[in-house]
């Protein structure tokens, strides 16, 4: 008997990880799971359990790319089913109410891209300082970061190029939306860990944060660095699949070619 087709998702959630043993169980767990939902899980190469821990969640797919989070972020949309691209950080969560929003987004043909309000946690005083300043940042100007879980619909994600293989590929990738369309800020806000901040100091990851926002408008302004496409097409191969996961709970996994 020949099993029937899973249903197309409407959202794949994709997710670069690397090295995130300690907190992808928690990850996992908590991601909403529904029939209009994928989740892809992209390795980077990690060097401890991690792919134990993603092994415990068969029912998600998971991959291996070229380590970086912009060529593991390509790799997951290669194979993605979804209408709707979802980039998760491990550091962000979703509920339910934020797949509700991505799932009336993708309902909205005048919807092309956009991200959600932020909430950094734990909530202390420099943290909320910081929320604050970047939900103002995403109203002001339309750059959210990745931390905020970019969504892209899969046709203009392909158009441009997908990601840039360095970073800042999130800013890149917002900043060659934005000729194209106008990203929408939904809510509620993710929660994301302000883990960042505890392990490099407020004022140094505060100052780094700003510093690499000025120098990638300096180089896009002065340099050729930044082309108009990502690499997901260009200047930085194909990508073939080898070996698909099956309800085992096997990986699906990628090489270059």
């Amino acid at each position: 008997m020949i099993a029937s087709p899973s249903p197309k998702p409407l959202i794949s959630i994709i997710l670069p990880i690397l090295n995130e043993a300690p907190i992808l169980s928690e990850v996992l767990s908590h991601l909403p799971r529904s029939p209009e939902v994928e989740i892809i899980l992209v390795d980077g190469g990690s060097t401890d359990a991690s792919r134990k821990v993603a092994a415990r969640f068969p029912h998600d797919r998971l991959l291996t790319a070229p380590r970086g989070r912009g060529s593991q972020m390509n790799a997951g949309a290669r194979v993605a089913r979804g209408d709707l691209l979802v980039f998760l950080h491990a550091d962000t969560s979703l509920a339910p109410a934020h797949v509700a929003a991505l799932c009336q987004a993708a309902g909205d043909p005048r919807v092309g891209a956009g991200a959600f309000a932020l909430r950094l946690i734990p909530p202390t005083p420099f943290l909320r300082f910081i929320t604050w300043g970047a939900n103002w940042r995403t109203r002001l100007f339309r750059l959210p970061y990745g931390d905020q879980a970019i969504f892209v619909r899969r046709d203009l994600f392909f158009s441009l190029g997908g990601f840039a293989h360095r970073r800042p590929e999130d800013l890149d990738l917002v900043i060659r939306l934005r000729p194209r369309t106008r990203l929408r800020l939904l809510a509620p806000p993710v929660h994301t860990s302000g883990r960042q901040w505890r392990q490099h100091g407020n004022l140094r990851t505060t100052a780094s944060h700003w510093l690499g926002l000025i120098r990638h408008l300096a180089e896009r302004l002065l340099t050729r660095r930044w082309p108009p496409l990502g690499e997901l097409r260009i200047g930085g191969g194909d990508y073939e699949p080898v070996s698909r996961q099956l309800p085992g709970g096997r990986n699906f996994s990628l090489k270059t070619r």
